[in-house]
């Protein structure tokens, strides 16, 4: 059985991956249209984009893009990643798509402004973004301790984020055995799953089945940029769509940057 909470970790861990939500379609029914998701992460030395033709039938084929990643002396070119998953696309996305990757000559950095620059069905698409400030996590400090007897994590924490972040995401990961030895690793599902921004403080809270117990665990906190956050809360009412890092002919989508606080252990203390 599996435990309960934990998100399947190949959805999760991808270097560079991209969380994909597409807004209500716009008013623009064309076939060729595209939407794109790219989202960098600093430290990460590739870059995902995940690319759809949210008009067409999931039997299609996906579409043929090409794009150019830049940074302040360099350009990586996109092409199809190895691992699909990377790109943390929904399984259930009803039309085509693909996952590219770009593989970077240096890391991505916090504070950088990167350059995107592409070919669609419909014509060229141009982007451009700055990555945000890594959030500060003030408290706790290196180590959570935890009983090993423990099925529900709570734990307090003060943070501070930049206004150049606009969505503040908690992150934990752990991995538990159970009774026969077998472990299964992921992230676990926490409450709540977004950070106030412009909070100081709150408590991350998660559970998992009793069958299991925690072996160990980390636990960190992503900020990501306004692009992202604002094409989140479009207002399906609006149009013609406005650019959120990224935009072209027959383009709609985000690009943005995001960056991960320092990383805080959770650590078991056996009990007697």
């Amino acid at each position: 059985m599996r435990a309960r909470g934990l998100v399947a970790l190949a959805a999760v861990l991808s270097p560079g991956g991209c969380d994909f939500i597409a807004p209500p379609d716009p008013l623009d029914l064309d076939p060729d249209f595209i939407n794109i998701a790219i989202l960098l992460v600093a430290g990460e030395s590739r870059a995902h984009m995940l690319v759809g033709h949210p008009h067409r039938p999931a039997s299609d084929p996906p579409p043929k893009v090409t794009a150019d990643l830049a940074g302040a002396d360099w350009r990586a070119e996109f092409a199809t990643a190895p691992d699909q998953s990377a790109c943390r696309a929904p399984p259930d996305l009803p039309f085509p798509k693909i996952c590219l990757r770009a593989v970077l000559p240096e890391p991505i950095l916090a504070g950088a402004t990167y350059n995107l620059d592409g070919e669609g069905p419909k014509g060229s698409f141009t982007g451009e973004t700055e990555v945000p400030p890594a959030p500060r996590v003030l408290e706790p400090a290196d180590t959570v301790w935890v009983p090993d007897s423990v099925h529900e994590i709570r734990i307090p924490i003060r943070y501070r984020a930049s206004p150049e972040i606009g969505t503040l995401r908690p992150e934990v990961f752990v991995t538990l055995r159970d009774s026969a030895g077998a472990e299964e690793s992921g992230r676990l599902r926490v409450s709540p799953w977004l950070l106030d921004v412009e909070g100081r403080a709150g408590t991350l809270s998660g559970d998992w089945n009793d069958e299991w117990k925690i072996r160990r665990g980390s636990l960190h906190l992503l900020g990501i940029g306004w692009h992202y956050t604002k094409f989140l809360r479009l207002d399906e009412t609006r149009f013609p769509w406005p650019n959120f890092g990224v935009e072209g002919k027959g383009v709609y989508g985000y690009f943005d940057g995001s960056a991960k606080s320092r990383r805080v252990h959770i650590a078991v203390e056996e009990e007697s």
